[in-house]
This record gives structure tokens, C-alpha cells and sequence, in this order.
């Protein structure tokens, strides 16, 4: 058995390993190697200016204490070393590498670089600029629309050159919502689905321009009735640029009212709303996390995405509130304090609970203090509510529509009017409201009414019974 047991740390060697004779397992190998690496021996020989060296040996540093595995580090170590070779040939300082060079560099370096590794040190040495999700998603849209065949892609262009300096424009006005990047890139993938259905379906069409309303028609029915009500309006939106901007001559979509449909997916009823409670209450001490869960999405109507940016200073304790991006605070009831008392509890026997900002956070490590994705919380939740994190909050929404109106959904978490008028028509809920004051009112009439003819009463009845008793007094005075 000593033969197949690494020679430095003990370890069993693997049966490739064995085979092929080795003596040290793979994490000691490129322990060693590593070692080679950040010797002073091999910076010297490798790098000639004193900068370039103290560069890689803080990229050692860097891999080290944020526990990056040991072969990832060996590879972004000698893919590194590539790189600043190159870099001590070009540069006399590290202010003249540019970002641009840089990006060729890790691109030229192939996949196999685990560049968001080095680009998270680049950032953290300030040689590189970090970019927000919207700028991300902006350049892998431009990317995306290269790939658009040619005949169609000079309006696409257009339409978003359009919808990104109506963001702009809106961002410059301090408009309260602007239009959102991941709009954008919705309408993106409407209309490249329809350019590979017409490249598919009318291989025959060279355009745009030779689109007609019965292409448009066949493709909507092959999406959901659901679906095609959203596809519908924003095709109408891009043919009317289109006709606008003269390079179509006609609009191959007929703008109707949009219809209202059934929807797809039903809250949950009286029964279930009952006993979801009572498993949220039974579960206290068992399940914190997928209570607390599934509590936020039931009771305060989050969504996922919402949930996983809370961080940790957004939890107000004493105020019992809990701040939320986009949306007035969720305000804690009794037993959301118990839910949180025990999930916290939990939460700091997590391994990097002391480093991690956000509330929601698993065994996993992550470079970045990134949030969780929406994911995490629908299999939470699935799994112990037996329903997804949408059903809940639509039923949250619809509950409390029905008792207060489609107005209380927008003051008390934020939703629009258009969103709001999907859990209720708010025209029907203030129609109901109307007839239910006059009630009362009527009602309430009705009840003075009734306490004037009571009042009224024993007054007329002592007059009738003072004349007859005087009718009898003059009788008997009568000789």
C-alpha cells in the first residue's frame, strides 16, 4: 500500500497516478510547481524590471488568500507568466498597459487562462476598470447582432441604437424607472427569434421590406397566447421605427387593444394558503432558510431576485424592517423575527459567512461577493413548499388585491399601475367600493330612520291615550 500513497503528504494517489509510476500526488505537484514559479530564482531570470516582478509575486499572493485551488493556480500562475514576459518587453511602467491590451493578452491566452481570476486581480491593482452588469450585457448584445445575417441586421441595429439612447436620455432626465438593459435585450431576442423563423420558414424573402402581415401572422401562432400578446407589441413597436426611419414602406402588424388573458399560473387556494402556514411554523427550528424563504415570498411578496440582494446591513433589527432594491421595505412580522433569529444561527456555520455581505448564501465559494441566482431560491423553496417562488408571491398579490385593490399593491410594494392591473382591474375594485359605501351609507339611513319613528312613537300613543281619558272625565262631569 506505501507504493500508492504520495510520498510528501500521505495522501492516496489516484490509480492514473499509480500507473503511471508517479510518486507525489497532483495537488503536491503543483504545490512544487507553484513554489518554482514565485522563487525569487525564476522572477529574476524571467523579468528584468523590479515591477513586473512584484506584480506576479502579488498575484501569488492574491490566488493564496482568496483559496484558490491549487491546480487553478498553477495554471493562471504559468498562463501569467506568459503575460508578463510580455509585458517587461513592452512597457517601461505599469500605467502603459492599457485595458485594451490587456483583453488581447487574456484572449490570446486561450480559455484554459481561468481569466476571471486575473481579471479580478487586474481590478483589485486597479490596471483594469470594473464594468457594470448593463455594460456587460450591452457588449454581448453589439456581439450578438454581428451575427444577425446581413440583411436584416441594419435595422436591428437601428431599433437598439434607438432604445439605448432612449435609456440614455431617460437616465439624463432623473427618470424614476429608465428604460431597463435587460428590455433591451428582451426585444433582442424577439426579434432575432423571428429573423430565424423567416430564414427558416421564407427562405425566399431578401428583407425587411418584403415582409408581409401573413409572415408575421404564421410566426406569432407559433407562440403562446400568452407570449404572443408581449411578441405582438413589440414587433408593432420596431415595424413603426422601421416605416419612421423610411426603410420599410408599410407596417406588417395590425395594432388591435391588447387582450386579456387567462392567467397561466393560479394562486394557491384557502386550503393551501393554510396549511403552507402551518408548515412554515412547524419548520421553525428544522428549516430557517427555506421558511424564512419561503415566508418572504408568501407573506411579503418578494421575488427571487429580490431575495438574493438582500445584504446583511439591509436587516434593521430594531425597526424590524428589511430594506429591498425597488420597492418600499418589508416590514417584519412575529414570526418573521423567529424565522430570522434561527436562520442567522445557521448562517454563521457557513464557512464564509464572515466574508460574504449578502443575507442568502451557500457552501459554495465565490471569487466576488456575488449574489445567489434566482435558482438557489426556487429549488429552496420548491422543495419544501411544494410550490415555486412565483406561485407564492402571485398569490400574496392577488390576495391582498381582492381585499384592498390594485392601489395598495403599488403603495405598499411598489408595483406599477400596469402591473398591478394584472392581480385586479382596479375600475371593477373601485366600482365595488362605490356600491359598498352607498350600502353603508344606506344602511346607516335606514338605522336613523328607524330610531326617529321609535322616538316618535310613545310620544303619538300618550296623546291618544290623554284624549280619551279626557273624553271620559267630561263624560262622567256630564249631569
Amino acid at each position: 500500500m506505501d507504493q500508492h500513497r504520495c510520498v510528501e503528504c500521505g495522501g492516496n494517489l489516484s490509480l492514473s497516478e499509480a500507473k503511471q509510476g508517479k510518486k507525489r500526488c497532483g495537488p503536491c505537484i503543483c504545490q512544487r510547481r507553484i513554489a518554482f514559479l514565485l522563487a525569487d530564482e525564476y522572477m529574476s531570470n524571467a523579468f528584468s524590471k523590479m515591477w513586473v516582478r512584484e506584480l506576479f509575486k502579488r498575484l501569488g499572493t492574491f490566488l493564496q488568500k482568496h483559496q484558490i485551488r491549487v491546480e487553478a493556480r498553477v495554471r493562471v500562475l504559468s498562463k501569467a507568466a506568459i503575460l508578463f514576459q510580455e509585458a517587461d518587453r513592452s512597457f517601461r511602467w505599469p500605467g502603459e498597459m492599457n485595458e485594451e491590451w490587456l483583453e488581447g493578452m487574456i484572449e490570446k491566452l486561450g480559455r484554459h487562462f481561468a481569466a476571471s481570476f486575473f481579471r479580478a486581480f487586474l481590478l483589485e491593482e486597479h490596471l483594469m476598470a470594473e464594468e457594470s452588469g448593463d455594460e456587460k450585457a450591452l457588449k454581448a448584445l453589439q456581439a450578438k447582432i454581428e451575427h444577425i445575417p446581413q440583411a436584416y441586421r441594419r435595422l436591428i441595429e437601428m431599433f437598439f441604437h434607438e432604445r439605448i439612447a432612449l435609456r440614455e436620455r431617460q437616465i439624463k432626465q432623473n427618470a424614476k424607472r429608465p428604460l431597463a438593459v435587460r428590455t433591451i435585450v428582451s426585444d433582442f431576442e424577439v426579434l432575432s427569434r423571428v429573423v430565424r423563423w423567416l430564414g427558416a420558414q421564407m427562405p425566399d424573402l431578401t428583407g425587411w421590406d418584403m415582409v408581409q402581415e401573413e409572415h408575421i401572422h404564421a410566426f406569432l401562432l407559433t407562440l403562446t397566447p400568452k407570449n404572443r400578446e408581449l411578441v405582438r407589441k413589440d414587433l408593432q413597436m420596431f415595424f413603426r421605427l422601421a416605416r419612421k426611419r423610411r426603410v420599410m414602406t408599410h407596417v406588417p402588424i395590425m395594432d388591435s387593444p391588447a387582450k386579456e388573458l387567462p392567467q397561466t399560473v393560479e394562486p394557491l387556494k384557502v386550503e393551501e394558503q393554510k396549511v403552507l402556514a402551518h408548515l412554515i411554523r412547524a419548520s421553525l427550528y428544522s428549516s430557517p432558510e427555506e421558511c424564512l424563504l419561503s415566508a418572504l415570498c408568501f407573506y411579503h411578496g418578494l421575488s427571487s431576485s429580490q431575495i438574493c440582494r438582500i445584504k446583511t446591513n439591509h436587516v434593521d433589527v430594531e425597526r424590524g424592517v428589511i430594506l429591498v432594491e425597488q420597492r418600499p421595505p418589508v416590514y417584519l412580522l412575529a414570526e418573521d423575527f423567529l424565522l430570522l433569529e434561527q436562520f442567522l444561527r445557521k448562517r454563521k456555520e457557513l464557512p464564509y459567512a464572515k466574508s460574504r455581505n449578502h443575507l442568502f448564501i451557500s457552501n459554495n465559494y465565490k471569487l466576488d461577493d456575488e449574489p445567489l441566482g434566482k435558482g438557489y431560491v426556487r429549488q429552496k423553496v420548491l422543495a419544501f413548499a411544494g410550490h415555486t417562488p412565483q406561485r407564492l408571491r402571485i398569490t400574496c398579490f392577488i390576495t391582498l388585491c381582492a381585499r384592498y385593490g390594485p392601489q395598495y399593491l403599488v403603495e405598499a410594494f411598489g408595483l406599477s399601475l400596469t402591473q398591478a392591473s394584472r392581480y385586479g382591474n382596479i375600475q371593477e375594485f373601485l366600482l365595488e367600493e362605490e356600491v359598498k359605501q352607498q350600502r353603508e351609507e344606506f344602511a346607516e339611513l335606514s338605522r336613523q330612520l328607524g330610531q326617529r319613528e321609535k322616538q316618535h312613537a310613545p310620544r303619538s300613543h300618550g296623546k291618544k291615550e290623554e284624549v280619551k281619558h279626557g273624553d271620559t272625565v267630561s263624560e262622567a262631569q256630564e249631569p
